[in-house]
């Protein structure tokens, strides 16, 4: 391969050194609901089902509308607003009232106003000042009411399109799964009846039952790399161990270990099946090296070293552990000795090629 092709190749090439690597445990495991994240949505007034927006199994997004309805409570607490504000207005003008008399009345006591006078209208001022005090707590209680059990984390009134529409909207509070969906269309509602169930996803766990004796290898707090496929490729999702079991299931007679796993995309879903690695507490020695350093051909493990100016030829390994972007050589390759740590892929592309041609 000339210069030109191993610098488009990116090829690097690096000093074979040994070390030590955790062995790791492959492991099947799958995604759970982490336990105390499932959310039960109830209304915050009583009225009747308009629409529902999801179905069980849907992921939906943090605000998203879930369903809505017609909320006969807030014609009530409009009303009783209403009465409120119209209390405070007149208190606040009686109290101004007060306030004028008693200013008058001090003004001209002992000469038009007897002594005594002045004292009544001084008490009668300060009744109408906490009046007001009083009626201005309810302005503020039921305005409270409006702006925080009406529009909360699971409840807006935002899609209002004007003062007298009294619909109002169930949403996500957060990213979540939809679990079930307790009500219909046309259903009455209050603030007992539970709506509908979710599934707090912005973070899961991911499960795996494992023998007895392999789990006394695995350290809880050690970090475990799980392999999610998609269409893009493979992504390696790492995640700490939070639990492992003590006492294997009696039905199973496994072990199980959890961790937990950022889900902020919601690409992880209840029932995934995943296979993840789990680190344990043995460690394995030999020449440590890139995962890309070693190829596959013909189902050989096959590292490529350099045989001279623009010259590379492949030589058989065996590999032991694997781990953390890394594979323990355990012979075919001596300590010191210079491979091709990056670029392999590009070096066996060329090599078969070759084959092929000669072949023809």
């Amino acid at each position: 391969m000339g210069e030109a092709a191993q610098k488009n190749s990116a090829l690097v090439i690096s000093i074979a050194r040994s070390g030590a690597l955790v062995k790791n445990l492959d492991a099947m495991g799958t995604v759970t609901a982490e336990a105390g994240h499932v959310v039960r949505i109830h209304p915050a007034g009583s009225g009747k089902v308009l629409s529902v927006a999801v179905v069980p199994g849907q992921h939906v997004h943090k605000g998203e509308t879930l369903l809505t309805y017609q909320d006969h409570s807030l014609h009530l607490i409009r009303l009783e607003m209403t009465r409120a504000q119209a209390a405070l207005t007149t208190a606040q003008a009686a109290s101004q009232n007060a306030a004028s008399a008693y200013h008058r009345g001090h003004e001209l006591a002992g000469a038009a106003v007897a002594a005594g006078e002045t004292r009544r209208r001084l008490a009668a001022f300060q009744a109408a000042k906490d009046d007001v005090i009083a009626r201005q707590a309810d302005v503020d209680t039921l305005k409270h009411q409006l702006e925080e059990e009406y529009n909360s984390v699971t409840e807006s009134v935002k899609a209002q399109t004007g003062p007298l529409d009294e619909t109002s909207s169930i949403i996500a509070p957060t990213a979540a799964e939809v679990q079930s969906v307790f009500v219909g269309v046309a259903d009455d509602i209050s603030p007992t009846t539970e709506l509908i169930g979710l599934t707090d996803m912005s973070s899961v766990w991911i499960v795996s039952d494992i023998l007895p004796q392999d789990a006394t290898q695995v350290v809880q707090g050690d970090e475990q790399i799980t392999e999610l496929a998609s269409d893009a490729g493979t992504t390696l999702l790492r995640s700490k161990i939070t639990s492992v079991g003590d006492i294997a299931d009696p039905a199973t007679g496994l072990v199980r270990v959890i961790s937990t796993v950022p889900n902020p995309d919601g690409n992880l879903h209840p029932g995934m099946f995943l296979n993840t690695h789990l680190p344990t507490r043995e460690k394995a020695t030999g020449i440590i090296v890139p995962e890309s350093a070693v190829t596959e051909i013909n189902g050989v493990s096959t590292v490529f070293v350099p045989a001279g100016p623009n010259r590379f030829r492949p030589q058989e390994v065996h590999v032991g552990a694997t781990g953390n972007g890394q594979k323990i050589i355990t012979s075919g390759l001596s300590v010191g000795e210079r491979i091709v740590t990056q670029g392999a892929f590009a070096l066996k592309a060329v090599m078969l090629v070759s084959d092929m041609n000669d072949g023809d």
